[in-house]
């Protein structure tokens, strides 16, 4: 018999992974500040765009686990739970960034510009290309940013949803 929370988490992963995106998300936009409040510095509140950057981890967090905890047997094994974990927290890192690149289409338009000189089906394409590559390039660079950490919180998420 196992604690009841975490045969909650386990019925749930999804919501699970969910949460530990979202939580991770908080701590990394609330890490310098909160640093700056215990060290008696001028702490300094997030940018409005960081909650993007929350949500965003909350949402990739559940809908990347709710595709692949599942199908590639997370729940099989500690080693298998850990490797899902772990896709799962890399592969949710682009999510917030294509949420922030919505959020600049509805407030300010087409972020891209087309090449001089592009006709439109040239410039629809290279736009649609952009919109779509932009947000895994920027991904790649938050795993640098985070230090692996999106990538050891899912991990670690799915070690203790696959321990049995």
């Amino acid at each position: 018999m196992g604690h009841p929370l975490l045969a909650a988490a386990r019925r749930r992963p999804s919501m699970t992974f969910a949460l530990a995106g979202g939580a991770f998300a908080l701590w990394y936009v609330l890490a310098d500040p909160v640093v700056a409040l215990l060290t008696g510095g001028d702490p300094a509140a997030p940018a409005a765009p960081m909650a993007v950057l929350v949500a965003g981890g909350f949402l990739g967090g559940g809908l990347l686990a709710s595709l692949l905890w599942r199908r590639l047997g997370g729940a099989n094994s500690r080693v298998r739970g850990a490797l899902v974990g772990g896709l799962v927290g890399l592969l949710a890192l682009p999510v917030p960034m294509y949420l922030l690149e919505l959020a600049v289409v509805v407030m300010e338009g087409n972020p891209f510009e087309a090449s001089p000189g592009a006709g439109a089906v040239w410039a629809l394409v290279e736009t649609v290309l952009l919109f779509l590559v932009v947000p895994l390039l920027l991904g790649a660079l938050g795993v640098i940013a985070t230090l692996g950490g999106t990538v050891i919180v899912g991990a670690a998420t799915g070690l203790a949803l696959a321990w049995e």
